[in-house]
């Protein structure tokens, strides 16, 4: 799947309130007389939480066609990768 499918996937099931407050950040930084000195901060911080909404949707997707390992099978690996020693 597409960044862009991914998006337009998120963006389907993001409740409309939020749409909204998005939308109308979008639309301030066309209106230059409304901009502000940190908009692109706050649109980068957007995008942020859109990227991590999707990466944990798709780790559940991921998790949910049993992809995934148990956590402490997954612990014991890093921990021998890593040589992390063992909790007493």
């Amino acid at each position: 799947m597409t960044i862009r499918q991914l998006l337009l996937q998120e963006i389907d099931s993001i409740p409309d309130e939020l749409l909204s407050d998005l939308l109308s950040l979008v639309r301030s930084l066309k209106d230059s007389s409304q901009q502000q000195p940190n908009i692109y901060e706050q649109l980068l911080q957007r995008i942020d939480y859109l990227e991590a909404i999707i990466g944990i949707r798709q780790g559940l997707e991921s998790f949910n066609r049993g992809e995934g390992i148990p956590a402490d099978q997954a612990m014991t690996a890093l921990q021998q990768q890593f040589n992390i020693p063992p909790r007493p």
